[in-house]
């Protein structure tokens, strides 16, 4: 197996890693903010962030580019419209996450919980969760393309 061939493996695992994190903040997490007292908020959310961090934002970024880029560091086999499809999840995600998402949680960390903010970040989310979905699926058709055995 070659690096294109690594490279595809790694990145298809860490997809379905982020749709499997991406459902569960869509599903659980950010509801939950909606049913936090808004004297508790602030410390809420700071203590999310907190915990987030290892598992969510230090994994993040490196994937998204990773999908980003795919298409120029894919495997011959991993047919080019599904590798546009890997980018433009990749995209999708940053564009989502810096202009909507990232925003919406430095005001709710500095205001509290707005209805606005929170509107912002849960809009962020399910554009950035179909990101997500878009790069898996598109990942695993150039798995399955690379690895089926012809």
């Amino acid at each position: 197996m070659d690096q294109a061939h690594v490279y595809l493996v790694v990145v298809t695992g860490l997809a379905v890693y982020f749709v499997g994190v991406s459902l569960m903040t869509t599903q659980v997490s950010y509801p939950m903010y909606a049913s936090v007292p808004k004297e508790a908020f602030v410390a809420y959310h700071a203590r999310y962030n907190r915990r987030i961090r290892a598992v969510i934002i230090a994994p993040g970024f490196p994937t998204f580019l990773a999908w980003v880029v795919f298409p120029f560091l894919r495997p011959d086999t991993a047919p080019a419209w599904a590798a546009l499809l890997v980018a433009a999840g990749g995209v999708t995600a940053l564009a989502t996450t810096f202009g909507g998402a990232i925003p919406a949680h430095v005001r709710l960390q500095r205001d509290g919980f707005t209805p606005s903010a929170y509107r912002r970040l849960r809009t962020a989310d399910v554009i950035r969760t179909a990101g997500c979905l878009l790069s898996a699926t598109a990942l695993i058709i150039c798995a399955l393309a690379t690895f089926t055995p012809r």
